[in-house]
């Protein structure tokens, strides 16, 4: 980025290399491939950086051990189709989720998960061109658990 300008440190490229760190129940547990992580202020780089975690998944995923979660904040996970020709199908089909509830999602989404609420496992069971997975929240840094 471009140094020396007021607003370059806010131009995030710099990152922890999210492969290897693996969160239970996210796509990457099961063959995704994570490209951005954005946790702890970007490493204390950008103070009050929120947590935003983005992964592509080009081929199915292996269902894993039923990795249900919750976090003491809500939290967005935007599911995204990739196929130019109609970005708003996933072209695939994913299942999602929430409680106790199965979600099969065939269409480019957002899904709020208010604080509290258990949710996961993630399975992409057709893939025919990659999807995009992107998990934001308004909080610092990303945790499991009630707090």
């Amino acid at each position: 980025m471009e140094d020396g300008k007021k607003y370059a440190k806010y131009f995030i490229e710099d990152f922890a290399d999210p492969r290897g760190r693996v969160l239970p129940g996210g796509p990457e547990s099961a063959g995704g491939t994570n490209v951005l992580l954005i946790n702890s202020e970007a490493g204390g780089a950008v103070p009050n950086a929120t947590y935003m975690n983005a992964e592509i998944v080009s081929k199915p995923t292996k269902p894993g051990p039923f990795q249900q979660h919750a976090h003491g904040f809500d939290e967005y996970i935007q599911v995204l189709g990739t196929n130019m020709d109609d970005p708003y199908q996933l072209d695939g089909v994913v299942e999602f989720w929430m409680e106790d509830e199965k979600y099969l999602l065939t269409r480019s989404c957002a899904v709020f998960v208010p604080k509290g609420v258990y949710h996961g496992p993630f399975v992409f069971h057709e893939v025919n061109s990659p999807i995009a997975w992107i998990e934001s929240a308004g909080v610092t840094h990303y945790s499991y658990g009630m707090y």
